[in-house]
């Protein structure tokens, strides 16, 4: 009896994670997993059960440190642990679950200079799984992760964007017919960026772009709207129609204060910035900023205002 009863209690525990997850409440997350830290030691709780809630709660922390801490020893210590549950009690699809995420704790840990070689043994091995027991929603998070691992490793060619390409658009037919609203809107944003940067299709971008922030936003992914509004702001930045550009600017910069991402934000912004300089020039660069300045005043982010100040007069300097 009470075995049943807490097969029920970790599964509305974890899908409480989730939308603490997805809304970006991560010190809430944390209180209520600290509530529950006795249960997961309990006997009559099964080994995948504690397991899945283990995962559960690593995902969360390593998505509240994304582009903030890139140590993710302590969320790998825990998805190692419920590798193990999962092993004793062959529990497959959990085991999967937990390879996947600890391969993705590799790869954001090395996200910065593209060094991530390791994370591909982990997804493939969850792929291996997922293939066999036939997880169609595993499958399409083992599609856009390799995908990831294709477009953003270090010295990515010709052959592994075309390759990352291919994983995008496998994962994304299997979330449009199982309507896996979540995964489609990671796979729209990232073939956006394919039509936007390797193959020159800004209409094309667009339109991903805006069906990944639709996506997002219709499921309440609070935790990551700046992302694709940043990302719609910047193909009308590329498009000249710097009107709209500074309308989803606004919107991605209140978005990120809104679930206090503003530090991710920031390393996102200045990310693109470099990226400006690098391939579009001075001139463009300074225009991107001034953009953003007025976004952040809008906002009033004070210390954001200093810091693309500070990267304006830079800037300024080399002209």
């Amino acid at each position: 009896m009470l075995e049943k009863l807490f097969i029920k209690f970790i599964n509305i525990a974890c899908k409480i994670f989730e939308v603490y997850r997805l809304e970006g409440r991560f010190d809430e997350a944390v209180l209520f997993f600290d509530s529950i830290k006795p249960i997961l030691d309990s006997k009559e709780l099964r080994k995948e059960d504690k397991a899945k809630c283990l995962i559960k709660f690593a995902h969360i922390k390593a998505d509240q440190k994304f582009f903030k801490d890139f140590n993710y020893n302590d969320e790998m210590t825990m998805l190692q642990e419920a590798q193990n549950l999962a092993e004793s009690s062959n529990s497959k699809d959990i085991l999967a679950n937990a390879l996947d995420l600890f391969g993705n704790c590799i790869y954001r840990k090395g996200i910065l200079d593209g060094d991530f070689e390791e994370a591909l043994t982990y997804y493939n091995k969850a792929l291996s799984i997922r293939t066999q027991i036939k997880d169609k929603l595993g499958l399409s998070k083992s599609y856009f992760h390799i995908g990831l691992y294709h477009e953003n490793k270090k010295d990515a060619d010709e052959e592994d964007y075309k390759t990352s390409f291919e994983y995008y658009q496998k994962g994304l037919k299997i979330a449009l017919e199982e309507d896996f609203k979540l995964e489609q809107s990671y796979f729209y944003r990232h073939l956006a960026g394919h039509y936007q940067f390797l193959k020159n299709d800004l209409d094309k971008a667009l339109e991903y772009h805006k069906k990944s922030a639709e996506l997002r936003e219709e499921i309440g992914f609070n935790f990551s709207l700046q992302f694709p509004y940043h990302a719609i702001g910047f193909v009308y930045f590329m498009k000249n129609d710097f009107e709209n550009s500074l309308v989803y600017f606004k919107k991605a910069y209140s978005a990120a204060l809104s679930v206090n991402r503003i530090e991710a934000f920031k390393t996102l912004i200045f990310r693109r910035g470099e990226v400006i300089v690098r391939e579009n020039g001075l001139e463009a660069a300074l225009n991107y900023y001034d953009l953003l300045l007025t976004a952040a005043k809008n906002l009033n982010d004070f210390e954001g205002i200093k810091e693309i100040e500070l990267k304006v007069k830079d800037l300024s300097k080399k002209e």
